[in-house]
């Protein structure tokens, strides 16, 4: 678990998937928000802490968006299966597999996180064994 004093334990997928270079939204933000330059006018490289600090930021108020995935032809779609406002979703956050099961059933799931409007970042499951778009 990844933590700061006062804040929560939150799992290390998480974490990562928030602040790791493949979603780079809380990166781009802790850097933005550094007032100092480099010689060249270049902003520098936000360090952990700041990253940190971003993702202890962002996170709260977050929503998500359940989404299955549907082939369609040749097509991959995606269904809204439903969402959830900020802070509303911490039992999908500490047992994800098991929530999406029980509250959606055996599929491929999509889950976005957003601030605001602005997409922050995905993560998919194959939930409760799915293997193939036959089981829908």
């Amino acid at each position: 678990m990844t933590s700061l004093p006062s804040h929560p334990d939150v799992p290390p997928w998480l974490y990562k998937l928030f602040t790791g270079h493949q979603y780079p939204y809380v990166r781009r933000q802790a850097k933005f928000d550094r007032k100092d330059r480099q010689e060249d006018g270049e902003r520098f490289e936000p360090t952990k802490e700041d990253i940190c600090e971003k993702f202890w930021e962002i996170f709260p108020r977050c929503t998500t968006k359940m989404l299955q995935e549907v082939k369609v032809g040749m097509i991959v779609a995606f269904k809204e299966l439903g969402g959830y406002e900020a802070g509303a979703y911490q039992e999908f956050i500490d047992h994800p597999e098991e929530f999406l099961s029980r509250e959606y059933g055996k599929k491929k799931i999509k889950v976005n996180f957003y601030d605001g409007d602005n997409f922050v970042c995905t993560i998919n499951f194959k939930v409760a064994g799915w293997t193939s778009h036959d089981d829908d």
